[in-house]
């Protein structure tokens, strides 16, 4: 009696899965096609000629699906061939409208993509009318072209304001450039800019007059501003073909050392190697042309050696300050990085505990080869400054010399030399005012790696001498061995 039974199971079984398998035939043939999906653009504000910055938003919907994003493109007449369908997930896009007439009409489309791959066959079009107004862009920092002595070598740097009536200040470019040089601009932004000395140069060589800067403002629409310019005088670095040495003047006129100090140096370097036309002396009271550190390298690199002093001035030099020292040696350390050679003499010239000055302690450790400055205990605290009384002779290993003050000084540094061999002047032990307990450089000269060189005197030459104030006849012997350590005493 059980086999009928199992028998009569199997047969129910195999109608079962007949079933089944007809079912899922059956549904495979009735299901519904997809429906492609649907877009729809909006816009914040009015759509009749808009800023040519518009926010702009759309959405799309699927009867069968969802949406997984979206394709947008902008047919813009002013940008031809920027056409092609982008992909996005988002639903919104701050667009900037390439508008360099100052007006275009473009035709912004999106399509909707559902999850099964299908676009929108007829995409949400909108078309805008874009209006753009030009940035103004206009020079506040810049020479003074009515003024005969704001001159500069060839290097200038120029600031400038932005105003942009319908657009972005921050986004606003501005091409510059020299006189006929209109077709070949150089690119500017962030409010200054500094023209490169090549730019100066007619056939490769530099000329001396009348320059034309102009800048033109170009706001993130390609739209062109009015031309703003400025005319000033440029020098050459000197009249011949070689420029061997600028000589920076840093004492005024109001020094009561001011006499003794000129003579000193136009001795020196009247009794060098130095031919005319081959020197030039900056007198900074009268003309500063450094407006960036930019400008100071620029500058300094048209000469193979700089010699800045300024004798018996206590306070520090505020050009040296601003444009020459920084933390990454601004102005001053690329020239020396780039083979230049140059003697600074000033006291207070390095920033020290308690004592300020341009020169800052990384500095010097990089470019002078010492570990600081000496210190000294001065109640209730310490300082870097030392002094110096008359008749004190300093010893001059470097150029194998000495000097006699003549003059009560204070504001030296004493320097942590790591190489005695670059040592220029040495103040032996007690020498100082503050009674140094050990012999103290307070010049160095140091060779750099690239062949520059880096000579710093914190003595001022003019105090120093073996007859009378008035002729500092062993500080003159003493600086044209300097000007020779510069390669200055050979032609």
């Amino acid at each position: 009696m059980r086999r009928p039974l199992a028998l009569l199971h199997l047969a129910a079984l195999a109608l079962a899965g007949a079933i089944a398998a007809a079912g899922c035939s059956s549904l495979k043939k009735t299901v519904m096609p997809t429906e492609p999906p649907h877009t729809t653009i909006f816009v914040s504000g009015p759509v009749d000629t808009v800023n040519h910055i518009v926010h702009l938003h759309w959405f799309g919907t699927s009867a069968h699906g969802y949406i997984v994003g979206y394709e947008a493109r902008m047919l813009n007449p002013a940008a031809a061939a920027d056409s092609a369908w982008r992909f996005t997930t988002r639903t919104d896009s701050l667009v900037t409208i390439y508008t360099p007439t100052g007006l275009t009409s473009p035709v912004f489309e999106v399509r909707a993509i559902d999850d099964h791959g299908v676009r929108d066959p007829n995409p949400a079009r909108q078309l805008f009318h874009f209006s753009n107004q030009p940035p103004i862009v206009k020079l506040v920092g810049k020479p003074n072209a009515a003024d005969h002595s704001d001159t500069t070598f060839a290097s200038v740097t120029v600031t400038w304001t932005v105003t942009d009536p319908d657009g972005n200040p921050d986004a606003v470019v501005c091409r510059t450039w020299l006189d006929g040089q209109a077709d070949n601009p150089l690119v500017a932004s962030g409010g200054t800019f500094t023209m490169p000395s090549s730019r100066f140069m007619t056939n490769g060589t530099y000329t001396s007059g009348r320059r034309t800067l102009y800048i033109q403002g170009v706001d993130d629409g390609g739209m062109a501003g009015p031309i703003d310019s400025v005319t000033w005088y440029v020098r050459t670095p000197v009249t011949g073909n070689r420029a061997r040495l600028l000589l920076i003047d840093d004492v005024p006129n109001t020094d009561p050392a001011k006499i003794r100090v000129d003579s000193l140096y136009a001795n020196a370097v009247a009794n060098s190697a130095l031919q005319p036309g081959t020197w030039r002396v900056l007198h900074l009271q009268f003309n500063q042309p450094f407006r960036s550190a930019k400008d100071l390298e620029q500058t300094f690199e048209q000469f193979e050696s700089v010699v800045w002093y300024r004798g018996e001035q206590t306070a520090y030099s505020r050009v040296l300050d601003s444009y020459a020292i920084g933390p990454n040696g601004e102005g001053l350390g690329p020239y020396l990085d780039g083979g230049g050679k140059a003697f600074i003499e000033s006291l207070n010239l390095v920033s020290s505990w308690s004592s300020y000055g341009p020169l800052t302690q990384a500095f010097i450790r990089q470019y002078l080869n010492v570990d600081g400055t000496f210190q000294y205990v001065q109640p209730p605290d310490s300082s870097g400054a030392w002094g110096l009384g008359t008749g004190r002779v300093l010893q001059c290993p470097g150029v194998a010399d000495s000097l006699q003050n003549n003059r009560i000084l204070t504001g030296l540094r004493a320097y942590v030399a790591r190489d005695p061999s670059q040592i220029l002047f040495l103040a032996p032990a007690h020498l100082l005012t503050q009674n140094n307990p050990i012999a103290m450089p307070v010049a160095m000269n140091v060779q750099q790696a690239n062949g520059g060189r880096f000579i710093v005197s914190s003595y001022p030459l003019v105090s120093g001498t073996i007859s009378t104030a008035s002729f500092p006849q062993r500080a003159t012997i003493v600086l044209r061995k300097i000007l020779g350590l510069l390669g200055l005493n050979s032609p």
